[in-house]
């Protein structure tokens, strides 16, 4: 466990550990790599039964905030009144903001995470001399998702003064009021997205308030070895990943699969995930006639995932946008699957363009479109030169931009410069990259490291 120090970086989180958030768990480990002091403060246990075994390697403390106002009420009033006691003036100016976008909203929300960042702010931010409360602990807080973790960062920081940034993702950002995510925004001294899709959006709602930076999450390439593949005859092994919610499109990655099906292709489909829609999809698979080779899979360890990603020959996600704006940004497991060189099929929004060409290192096709998906699904499928051109297209790819160490070197240099004061551009990052040959090189696809799949 990493002391709490007044060079240490507080970490707010959603929930901690979580399954779904490997992005996460690898900037915290490569922060802590290239020496940063972290502590996370997590708003909630997940309590999931599955966690990935790199959790054990974190070194940063772990605090768990109240998530629900009753079972801690006496807690909660007691920060409270003690923050205002000693604080009475900016107290009151951030309780009556909170207060009265309750109010507007018709919802408690912002209340509940301002009574959280004063829990936060009077048990675990300011460190008890004798009596007094004198001194700060943490230098500087980053929240990940602009929601809830970056409203209690926004709380935390009028409260005591601490400068904050945060990273924006997905939801979070499109299903998110703007005045108050412009709000936000004005107070970070950086804000950090996934995708420039993003970054353009999020400019387009801050303005000029804060600096906005692209960094993609990336994965550590060098767990993801690509294995040789004999080809055997027989069913093609199709794999897709995600949770089980509507802006995935499973139910359109289906549809496609039994167009398949009709058209006399032989496959099996490993669908991996959990959720709200999971028994939604399991009566559409049985209505279909689909159950002998279309299977869910429980989620499971990144370990365990990557035995899937071995054997697979290809790889599709049919995301889509919802009605409410929901989308994803760049899915983390589109990324691996290209990692891995499998062809990959997904549909042509948010930021998956970014990563994906069409055509050279994987195929995209509309949205909710499930004719033209089984079209491109088939062609790799039909035609095994294409679809193993497109795989190493796709590994080097990954390997050109999507490097984790790369990209969190960049997040890096920005909590940096925002702990020091220094005015942060993208000027900096060039001039920081120019000085690091590891964040110019860049690998080539005949440089892939290869093992035999037994």
């Amino acid at each position: 466990m990493t002391p709490p120090s007044h060079d240490t970086i507080g970490f707010i989180l959603k929930g901690y550990p979580r399954l779904s958030e490997t992005f996460i768990l690898n900037e915290i480990l490569l922060l802590e790599r290239l020496g940063f002091k972290l502590h996370l403060i997590a708003m909630r246990n997940p309590g999931e039964t599955a966690v990935h075994e790199s959790v054990k390697q974190v070194r940063a403390r772990v605090t768990y905030i109240p998530d629900y106002f009753w079972p801690f009420f006496f807690a909660f009033i007691k920060a409270n009144v003690k923050l205002w006691w000693r604080k009475p003036g900016v107290y009151w100016a951030a309780f009556s903001f909170a207060l009265l976008r309750s109010l507007r909203q018709f919802s408690s929300s912002t209340i509940k995470r301002f009574a959280q960042a004063a829990y936060l702010v009077e048990n675990h931010v300011y460190a008890k001399s004798g009596s007094r409360f004198e001194s700060i602990t943490l230098a500087h807080l980053h929240a990940h998702f602009s929601h809830g973790p970056t409203t209690v960062a926004f709380f935390a920081s009028w409260l005591t003064g601490l400068t904050y940034s945060f990273s924006a993702h997905a939801k979070d950002i499109y299903l998110q009021e703007h005045d108050f995510l412009r709000a936000k925004i004005a107070g970070a001294r950086f804000v950090v997205t996934c995708t420039e899709f993003n970054k353009k959006h999020l400019q387009a709602v801050g303005g000029n308030a804060a600096p906005v930076f692209r960094c993609y999450h990336g994965l550590n390439v060098d767990a993801f070895i690509v294995p040789v593949k004999t080809r055997v005859p027989g069913a093609a092994n199709i794999l897709s990943v995600g949770r089980f919610v509507p802006k995935k499109g499973f139910p359109i990655l289906i549809e496609a699969l039994h167009r398949l099906r009709q058209q006399g292709l032989t496959f099996h489909c490993d669908i991996v995930g959990s959720g709200p829609m999971k028994e939604e999809l399991l009566q559409q698979i049985k209505s279909l006639g689909m159950s002998a080779c279309v299977k869910l899979v429980a989620p499971m360890p990144q370990n365990e995932l990557l035995e899937y990603y071995r054997s697979a020959d290809l790889f599709a996600l049919a995301c889509e946008v919802q009605e409410d704006g929901d989308r994803d940004g760049i899915p983390n497991v589109l990324v691996e699957a290209m990692a891995m060189a499998i062809p990959s099929v997904s549909t042509a929004i948010s930021g998956i363009p970014e990563l994906v060409q069409d055509g050279v290192n994987g195929l995209l096709v509309p949205e909710k479109n499930s004719a033209a998906l089984a079209e491109a699904i088939g062609t790799l499928l039909r035609q095994p030169e294409l679809a193993e051109r497109i795989g190493l297209a796709g590994r080097a790819k990954v390997e050109e931009e999507f490097d984790a160490l790369r990209n969190v070197e960049k997040i890096g240099m920005l909590l940096r410069g925002a702990r020091s004061g220094q005015k942060l551009s993208e000027a900096l990052l060039r001039d920081s990259s120019a000085s690091n040959g590891r964040v110019n090189g860049v690998s080539q696809t005949n440089s892939l490291r290869v093992q035999s799949l037994h």
